[in-house]
């Protein structure tokens, strides 16, 4: 009796261990099935590019099939939050812009960004510019901003839609100068170019990659929003010589369900940051207007925080909400 019951707990005791196991030895023997890559916006868009060019490097670099699979709808809520729900297995990953803050800044979401998923890298990031329609009457920032004091309310701005990153880093820009401008919004950024050529309006903050190409990049260009100047663009000043606090970007990133198992974190950090140091993937970057600049897991949590209470911020003083 004494021998079975003691047989019964030893394999009771194996058994536990080998459960215990077996999410270490998955993680282990990661990536050993397809890898989806959950992108929660529609194809074409910049996050859907740059997600299928990291897509493609991956699958060389870790020897199985990273697939993007578009998730759109309620301004990237749909997509975000089937990533937010999944299994933490390594599977699934979520490539997406800083629009997890901004959505999250302007509206009630399913998920908390800031605990919903495990930071995984930052991929790339991109300047906004500021551009004005031509013969419009400051051609620098400073002159824009006496100008806007001097007519408060006059200047109207365009966006890409209501609680959209164009919008928010606009009134951010009103707020840190002291100005008021009003606002004009769009369905998407291009009709914003179209009205600011016809001069129907006076100004738009966008990126480089949304006027590459078209009649808009001929247009003046005040001031870029990054710490330094734009090496494509070396006369064009920033706003911070301007003397304002004034730095803002676009950037993309992956994120995982929260929980994903360290060694996985390490191993697609790695690989993130490996395949953005090839020159092909720079110079498939640059044409988007957008650098590589892969981060620690840290590093891309602290970006998202920053910018989550930023533009709530930002929003709440606007009296920008969506919901």
């Amino acid at each position: 009796m004494i021998h079975r019951t003691l047989k019964s707990l030893l394999m009771l005791t194996a058994l536990w261990a080998a459960l215990c196991a077996a999410p270490a030895h998955a993680a282990d023997a990661w990536p050993a099935r397809p890898i989806r890559m959950i992108v929660p916006f529609a194809p074409g868009g910049s996050n859907d590019v740059i997600a299928r060019k990291l897509a493609e490097r991956l699958t060389a670099l870790l020897g199985q099939s990273v697939v993007v699979e578009n998730r759109g709808g309620a301004g990237g809520v749909i997509g975000a939050n089937a990533v937010a729900t999944a299994a933490p297995d390594g599977y699934t990953f979520l490539f997406v812009s800083g629009s997890l803050a901004t959505t999250a800044a302007v509206q009630n979401t399913p998920y908390d960004p800031l605990t919903a998923y495990t930071p995984v890298s930052r991929v790339a990031t991109a300047p906004f510019v500021v551009l004005t329609r031509a013969g419009f009457p400051a051609t620098t920032l400073p002159d824009l901003i006496a100008y806007a004091k001097a007519n408060p309310g006059k200047i109207n701005y365009g966006s890409a839609g209501l609680g959209d990153s164009t919008q928010l880093a606009t009134e951010l820009l009103s707020n840190i100068a002291g100005i008021k401008m009003q606002a004009v919004g769009y369905n998407g950024i291009a009709p914003a170019q179209m009205d600011l050529l016809a001069g129907r309006l006076d100004l738009i903050i966008t990126t480089i990659a949304a006027i590459r190409g078209t009649a808009s990049e001929k247009l003046p260009k005040l001031a870029f929003t990054t710490a330094q100047r734009d090496p494509e663009f070396p006369d064009v000043p920033t706003a911070r010589e301007a003397g304002l606090d004034y730095v803002v970007d676009v950037w993309w990133g992956v994120f995982a369900p929260r929980n994903l198992p360290a060694t996985i974190l390490t191993r697609m950090n790695g690989a993130i940051a490996q395949v953005t140091a090839e020159p092909g993937v720079a110079a498939f970057l640059k044409t988007s207007g957008a650098q590589a600049t892969p981060s620690s897991p840290q590093a891309l949590q602290e970006t998202l925080a920053r910018d989550l209470a930023r533009w709530t911020e930002t929003a709440r003083r606007a009296g920008i909400r969506q919901n």
